[in-house]
């Protein structure tokens, strides 16, 4: 599925952005401007449903995971991004804990030939019981890349005031998460304020 396609089904959803690297998308299903914070995954039902999105993106053995360690994953990697993004020194808790979800999954890759050539298939491995850990390590995966990739530069905040999403700019004029809803309110915002000033 390609991002545009993402976006629009996570917005049909009443999920504001996708589309994102998957952590980045795992980071913006909570609103941090709001008080008290405003939870996009609010149950189950809506967990499996953003899950269902990704589906794409993880690997074939992953299951899905759970609404509780969904959050706890969230919850550390939203902590690595926003310091990343303030330029602070992130809680060692959140990276201990994104490097033991990361340490609960292995891959082997395997060797085949195919009429075309010769290509590799990678296998993702957990525990039994604890398929969804596929997933999760998915996430991290996604995490560890962007932080230490050449894009780990270019994450930023929507410039929305009201506004907490994170996402990577493609270009240096990007300054909002979504141009339809963020970048559109201000406009609307700026258009309002020119033509109604006291």
């Amino acid at each position: 599925m390609d991002a545009r396609s993402r976006m629009e089904k996570a917005q049909a959803a009443g999920l504001i952005v996708a589309g994102e690297p998957l952590a980045v998308d795992l980071a913006d299903t909570i609103i941090t401007s709001t008080d008290p914070a405003t939870d996009l995954l609010p149950d189950e039902a809506t967990c499996r449903l953003w899950w269902g999105l990704q589906q794409d993106r993880l690997p074939d053995e992953a299951a899905t995971p759970t609404l509780a360690v969904t959050v706890e994953l969230r919850s550390a990697v939203r902590e690595l991004l926003d310091a990343q993004v303030a330029v602070t020194v992130p809680d060692p808790a959140a990276v201990a804990y994104v490097n033991e979800v990361a340490a609960r999954v292995s891959a082997t890759r395997r060797l085949e030939h195919t009429r075309s050539g010769w290509t590799t298939v990678t296998a993702h491995h957990a525990t039994a019981n604890r398929r969804y850990d596929i997933a999760l390590g998915a996430v991290t995966d996604s995490l560890m890349d962007l932080l230490t990739g050449p894009a780990h530069d270019r994450l930023r905040r929507c410039q929305n005031p009201v506004c907490s999403m994170l996402f990577v700019a493609s270009d240096a004029r990007r300054r909002f998460c979504t141009q339809n809803i963020c970048a559109n309110r201000t406009r609307v915002a700026r258009h309002y304020q020119r033509h109604h000033r006291g």
